[in-house]
């Protein structure tokens, strides 16, 4: 096996987005973090109309093909077309059996960093009142009454209204205090965009969870999205508080592509490494911290607790948030429903307090429930006969048990 590289390609930032023109007083709008969250809610303003001058500000030199998405196609988004593979077939497999769904409405769409900052920087560079400035790291923001100061490590800007799509940081304080309170876990994966040297993989189906790996140090599965059968993006994936460290999920890895398909290192190349660790978590995150200070992305909580699936959820608040500040939308608060918030409650407490069952009770749900039902539940589409279905096809007295364990810690905590 060959060193892994940085996957992908560098996407330059056009020119007409860079900071050569004359720059305003002030701005309508700052977004900090040129991410997911952060593009996508300036291309959602310019959608709708927004003239005012918008500045996106990041601490990265480049946009580097650094991360994947994926998704299920249960929505129209305008980055969707962009998808590098769509599977109708995805599986699990746990306890000596494998579950294959396959869903003509519902594919399962594969997103590259790459592709989605090519296409979101080529939308935005048709306006003429954006500018994004690369390789300024936030300093502070600080609210005046006339507006918002962010000081930079390069300059300071005064903006009407200020988005913070930065993530959450290691070291973040609303991280330690999700950590605290609440229902907590890591989904912390090391993935590998390789090329193997012969035909081994199934380019019909995706594994979204394989757990017929070791789970000595937690609960712990594979996730195969494969391209061809030559390629495919492998991760080693954890659900527990502390994870494992990079050399340890390389030679997970490394086994699971031997135990599996019968590869050495020496049968394929690594093109690139992928790196995450989603927090998923019942925690609420504030949506603002001042009057004119909003909170974007998984700052924002825009990850599902129970999944860590983030990509249609910043869509569906982004595209709110913009209709709302554009006086033309409602409250964007309300753009998740509040029913989920307690299933998702008792699957957090179940990968936390039962990790030894949850392999057995995933293949479960996935056995009981027909896949479109499934995938609108796991998109927060569904119907309440679709979630009756699948509530059905769990084992009821381990979720009664947490169902009442959670409805407890909720009565202490209103006291």
């Amino acid at each position: 096996m060959k060193a892994p590289t940085r996957r992908g390609r560098y996407v330059p930032l056009p020119e007409r987005l860079g900071p050569g023109r004359p720059e305003p007083e002030s701005y309508g709008y700052v977004i900090l973090g040129a991410g997911c969250a952060g593009l996508s809610l300036c291309h959602y303003l310019l959608e709708r109309g927004v003239e005012s001058p918008i500045l996106i500000l990041d601490r990265k030199e480049t946009f580097a093909d650094d991360r994947t998405w994926c998704f299920w196609d249960v929505e129209e988004t305008p980055f969707s077309g962009r998808a590098v593979r769509r599977w109708n077939s995805w599986s699990v497999r746990a306890e000596g059996r494998e579950v294959v769904h396959t869903s003509r409405r519902y594919p399962y769409l594969c997103l590259t960093g790459a592709d989605f900052y090519e296409d979101a920087l080529a939308k935005i560079s048709s306006h003429d009142n954006v500018t994004v400035r690369l390789g300024e790291d936030v300093r502070s923001c600080k609210e005046l009454d006339d507006g918002v100061l962010v000081v930079t490590s390069a300059g300071s800007y005064l903006a009407r209204s200020v988005f913070d799509g930065r993530g959450l940081p290691p070291d973040s304080a609303a991280l330690a205090d999700a950590r605290r309170g609440g229902t907590w876990i890591s989904q912390q994966f090391l993935g590998w965009r390789l090329r193997a040297g012969r035909p081994v993989f199934d380019p019909g189906t995706c594994t979204l969870m394989d757990f017929a790996v070791d789970q000595g140090r937690g609960l712990r599965f594979a996730y195969v999205l494969p391209f061809d059968e030559h390629e495919a993006l492998v991760e080693n994936v954890y659900l527990t508080e502390s994870g494992a460290p990079p050399g340890t999920h390389r030679a997970e890895l490394s086994g699971y592509l031997h135990d599996r398909y019968g590869l050495s290192a020496e049968d394929y190349e690594v093109h690139g490494e992928e790196w995450g660790d989603i927090p998923m978590t019942a925690h609420r995150f504030p949506r603002r911290i001042g009057a004119r200070t909003h909170v974007i992305g998984t700052l924002g909580g825009e990850t599902r607790p129970s999944t860590g699936y983030t990509f249609l959820r910043v869509q569906r608040y982004c595209r709110a948030l913009a209709a709302s500040l554009t006086g033309s939308g409602a409250d964007p608060g309300r753009v998740h429903p509040w029913r989920y918030g307690p299933l998702d409650r008792v699957f957090l407490r179940l990968l936390r307090e039962r990790p030894e069952d949850c392999p057995g009770i995933y293949a479960r749900m996935f056995a009981g429930t027909p896949p479109d039902p499934l995938v609108r539940f796991l998109t927060e589409g569904s119907s309440y006969l679709d979630d009756a279905r699948l509530i059905g096809a769990l084992p009821k007295i381990p979720f009664l048990r947490l169902a009442a364990g959670e409805a407890i810690d909720r009565a202490r905590e209103s006291l």
